[in-house]
């Protein structure tokens, strides 16, 4: 099957890609791959601009990339619709005939439906998978904005797809539409399960956290939560991966709790670098305030790791007893989740919980379910 993805901006080193990860699984699976990645940042965002071919792993991708920023919104869609043209008639020339287009996140499919439901007439089946917490609400809550774009595009699409259980449901009430689950793509050769853990060097019991340090994410919570929890057991230790505005109020936090020989800041790393650390590490917290799904806990999970989230949306789909612990966002409740975690360790199986990532969010797994909304998709066009 011969499947174009469509794309926000996708890093020059492909790193952290729902999307190119997605087009990764289904290339393995059997299918035909293009990618547009459409990246309209400023021209701050230092890379090369114009549109032209790039292939990795095999895989044709188109980069539309031309510096938009933040000019006037209106003036954003009109030039935008025109790049996103020219560029799907580029991939045609390569490409040829396309059996299924694929297109991610809300902002992106509005130009992408508006080009090729209106201004081309192309009848190529249209699947759409939202992420974005911008839908992620009660819809009086929603910009009048978002909700016109969302209707639209929801409306056209021949198939939504959403993230999360959560996500899903959100979609369903808020623009009676039909959506489907198919959660995002964890590489499980990155983020494997290798065995008994390593020994770290003094022994302690290690926690670890994974997210960009922004507000949403809650890193001061977690570092005052440990802190209250472990006050009296020195052993115990946390490393918090990536990097943000926040970073220098967590370090101000972390040394106003005296606990600079226990609370790492360890900045940005590569999913490579993170998960070699995840082989002596004992557990994962991320106490997000939402999320549509949580890619980082699944693979903190894909190592072997039992995870602790709050009650955020993507998470209550995924994790279960023998996986981790879901908490209310109150502190007494962090505390004792934490505190849980660190004296029943024995209870938690590292080879079940990787096994169950895997059965969840495998490429194989996700590509199988891709395949199978597609190939209806197409039946139905013949009947």
């Amino acid at each position: 099957m011969k499947v174009c993805l469509i794309s926000r901006n996708i890093n020059n080193d492909y790193r952290g890609s729902f999307e190119f990860d997605q087009a990764r699984a289904l290339k393995k699976s059997g299918d035909d791959v293009y990618v547009i990645s459409m990246d309209f940042r400023s021209i701050r965002r230092r890379r090369k601009i114009g549109l032209y071919w790039d292939i990795h792993e095999g895989i044709n991708v188109l980069r539309c990339s031309y510096p938009l920023g933040r000019i006037n919104r209106k003036l954003f869609y009109t030039v935008g619709k025109r790049l996103f043209e020219r560029a799907y008639k580029e991939m045609l020339k390569r490409a040829g005939n396309i059996d299924i287009i694929h297109s991610h996140f809300l902002e992106t499919s509005y130009i992408t439906t508006i080009v090729l439901k209106e201004k081309l007439n192309d009848d190529t089946p249209l699947i759409v998978t939202e992420h974005s917490s911008l839908v992620n609400d009660e819809i009086e809550q929603l910009s009048g904005d978002t909700v016109s774009k969302a209707e639209y595009v929801y409306t056209k699409a021949d198939k939504v797809i959403a993230v999360s259980e959560v996500l899903s449901a959100k979609i369903k009430s808020n623009f009676k539409t039909d959506c489907d689950v198919v959660y995002n793509v964890v590489d499980m050769e990155i983020f494997r399960f290798a065995g008994k853990k390593a020994a770290s060097d003094e022994g302690d019991f290690i926690f670890v956290s994974a997210g960009n340090l922004l507000t949403n994410k809650r890193m001061d919570m977690l570092i005052r939560c440990f802190c209250r929890a472990f006050k009296d057991d020195r052993s115990v230790r946390l490393y918090i991966f990536g990097d943000g505005p926040m970073r220098q109020s967590l370090n101000k936090l972390v040394c106003k709790e005296k606990a600079e020989d226990r609370i790492f800041l360890m900045g940005r790393k590569t999913r490579k670098e993170i998960s070699d650390f995840y082989k002596k590490a004992d557990a994962f917290a991320l106490l997000s305030e939402k999320e549509t799904f949580g890619v980082a806990y699944v693979e903190a999970m894909s190592a072997g790791l039992p995870v602790i989230a709050c009650y955020s949306g993507g998470p209550e789909g995924f994790i279960t007893p023998q996986s981790g612990l879901l908490t209310r966002d109150r502190e007494a409740d962090i505390i004792k989740s934490l505190r849980h975690i660190r004296e029943n360790i024995s209870e938690y199986d590292a080879e079940d919980i990787a096994a169950y990532a895997r059965k969840i969010c495998s490429p194989e797994v996700i590509a199988e379910k891709l395949n199978i909304i597609y190939k209806n998709q197409l039946r139905q066009r013949e009947g």
